[in-house]
């Protein structure tokens, strides 16, 4: 009865152009799934290495697992102004595209006897995709999704590459040292997301209105409202829109060259100096607490924690609990905010890194005996901790404490800066454990977890249920009254461009 029900329901808002919920999902899914073969690239060095290892020096290594995050910035950077540009779609076909050329490559590199600039080549390129699926897909969403699910949709993205390198652990787990397969399977994702993308995702109705395209986009509206009919509904989003256009072009009206002048000038003033500083150190944080390294490296690092079973299993169930805590973090942080997250995830990874560290010292030094399942424990919960807060908090805030009219330039330098700290911070782990031994290097991103949680406490502020004005107010900051209706004015304007930044890079 209430499945009749519902599909009675669906029906009557097809007929009265009401949004239809399961075309959004189904629109949702499509245009997520470009982003799956990108993500699965912060994953692949963590299999490959223990093929790798017999052919490659250390160095070599280091290179082939860190050079994606040198490139990720970069597509980062270009993903934006190409979604803008030649719309929304065409930016999800050149995700696709380059993704697929990466992956193939690095096919060859496997079926060439570990062909290393193949290799080199193959990582800059997944890389690259990686930061070219940052944005479109949810840009996408927020654009054509109604506002009672444009949140949830724009969460996505972060649960899209929690997935992606699932997966991929799952392929290593099923076909152990079949890289070269691996690479061919990936390689075909991409191949299915251009299908996806030419045949079933229709543009942006609200791209089109900006490029003067009204017809188009009327017709495109239809698709996303899930009806056959021209309604009343549609006719007033269409309205909205060019009447959203009209109210950008006022603020657009300087030349690109003067505005971008300007942006940079603003970028690095006194009122956003502040907000920069504190969201760079929670990226240095972030990166140096091993967020990423564990990912990158995960088989190696899970022997030496100590982790006795299957490697291959392990890695499996950390992305299972990561892709969990992805979806729960996506919930969560709506109601509690990020201030205590963080706190809670800054605390919890401290504990767990400096109780592994210990473990292993105690079990080395016999101690203790050997306990597999405590390692596994830490290491599961590590990963729970580190989604809560440090993961995706310095993204989220990249996009929330900047003035509007800077906001999209200041993230994507930061964005690029956190990526640029992540390269660093992998390609030294070879060295860093060289160095002071595994044990040793586990217990130094414990300590630094420490320390980021120290800092949150000082001087992290809460944003939640704050509005932008109220945000720059706490850093300092009083808007006049011209500056803030200015900023009002534009403010819808700009919202649905700027609302992905708040979730295109969790990873």
């Amino acid at each position: 009865m209430d499945v009749s029900n519902s599909i009675n329901n669906e029906k009557k808002k097809k007929e009265s152009g009401v949004r239809s919920v399961s075309k959004q999902i189904i629109l949702g899914l499509l245009t997520n799934f470009s982003s799956l073969a990108p993500s699965m690239s912060l994953g692949f060095s963590a299999v490959a290495i223990p093929v790798l290892r017999g052919s490659l020096t250390s160095n070599g290594i280091s290179w082939f697992a860190s050079i994606a995050s040198l490139a990720t910035p970069f597509g980062c950077f270009l993903t934006g102004p190409l979604a803008d540009r030649l719309g929304r779609t065409k930016a999800l076909l050149f995700v696709n595209a380059a993704s697929f050329l990466g992956w193939i490559i690095l096919a060859l590199a496997f079926y060439s006897s570990n062909n290393y600039p193949l290799l080199i080549t193959g990582r800059i390129l997944t890389g690259f995709s990686t930061g070219l699926s940052s944005a479109p897909a949810t840009i996408y969403m927020a654009e054509v999704s109604s506002l009672e699910l444009r949140g949830v949709f724009t969460t996505w993205a972060s649960i899209s590459f929690a997935l992606g390198v699932l997966i991929i652990y799952f392929l290593a787990f099923i076909l152990k040292d079949a890289m070269g397969l691996i690479c061919l399977i990936t390689a075909a994702l991409p191949c299915l997301g251009i299908l996806f993308t030419i045949f079933l995702i229709p543009e942006s109705p609200s791209w089109l209105v900006g490029k003067n395209r009204i017809e188009e986009a009327s017709d495109n509206l239809c698709k996303v409202f899930g009806t056959s009919m021209y309604s009343q509904e549609v006719q007033n989003e269409l309205d909205a829109l060019i009447k959203l256009k009209s109210i950008k072009l006022d603020s657009e009206k300087k030349s690109l060259a003067m505005q971008f002048v300007r942006k940079l000038k603003y970028l690095f003033s006194s009122r956003t100096l502040k907000p920069m500083a504190l969201v760079v150190t929670l990226f240095f944080f972030q990166q140096l607490s091993g967020t990423f390294v564990l990912l990158f490296y995960a088989i190696d690092i899970v022997k030496t924690a100590g982790i006795t079973f299957e490697p291959y299993f392990t890695i499996v169930l950390i992305g299972v609990i990561r892709l969990i805590a992805a979806v729960l973090t996506s919930i969560i942080c709506k109601k509690v905010g990020k201030r205590p997250l963080s706190l809670l995830s800054g605390s919890g990874m401290t504990i767990c890194l400096l109780s592994l560290g210990a473990y292993n010292f105690f079990q080395e030094n016999g101690t203790i005996p050997q306990l597999p399942v405590i390692p596994l424990t830490l290491f599961i919960a590590y990963f729970v901790c580190n989604a809560l807060g440090f993961l995706p908090v310095p993204f989220a805030l990249a996009a929330e404490l900047f003035p509007t009219k800077i906001r999209g330039t200041a993230t994507g330098f930061i964005s690029g800066l956190g990526y640029m700290f992540n390269f660093m911070i992998v390609k030294v782990y070879p060295d860093m454990v060289s160095a002071f031994t595994g044990k040793g290097v586990i217990c130094f991103y414990g300590g630094v977890a420490l320390l980021g949680t120290i800092f949150v406490a000082l001087l992290l502020p809460e944003t939640r249920g704050k509005s932008h004005t109220e945000i720059e107010a706490l850093f300092g900051h009083k808007p006049t009254i011209r500056n803030t209706e200015a900023e009002n004015k534009i403010e819808e304007g700009e919202k649905q461009d700027l609302i992905h930044e708040d979730g295109i890079r969790y990873v």
